[in-house]
């Protein structure tokens, strides 16, 4: 059974209706250059509107200054295409071994640190 509802039509002013079948596709149009914009050792994943960075390193100092140029080179991105990050929405988690933990990494945009997590949901699985 379909109920009848009507939605009053307004102008749209910028962007897209929300639940278009216009929008996913326009969102990827528009996000397509991001991977480009990572110039160092890490590996982009884009997933619908969801973008995960896994960056991978042994020397902790190492590690971190590929962590803040890769940050600095998306906060950039992020500026050109008028974007903000959501960053109540933004996180990382450290996967490490045995002998290698990296206690000290901070991550912050616009002066706001990336909040630390234990666990993570990665394409619907608990990390």
């Amino acid at each position: 059974m379909h109920s009848k509802t009507v939605t009053t039509w307004s102008k749209v002013k910028h962007g897209v209706p929300q639940g278009s079948a216009l929008g996913p596709l326009l969102f990827l149009l528009y996000i397509n250059d991001l991977p480009k914009a990572i110039l160092i050792n890490a590996t982009p994943i884009l997933f619908a509107d969801d973008t995960s960075i896994l960056i991978t390193g042994q020397d902790e100092h190492r590690f971190q200054d590929d962590l803040n140029v890769t940050f600095d080179h998306i906060s950039n991105w992020f500026r050109v295409n008028s974007l903000n990050l959501n960053i109540s929405k933004t996180c990382y988690i450290q996967f490490s071994g045995k002998n290698i933990n990296f206690s000290d990494i901070n991550i912050t945009y616009e002066n706001n640190y990336i909040s630390h997590v234990k666990k993570i949901k990665f394409f619907s699985i608990v990390y």
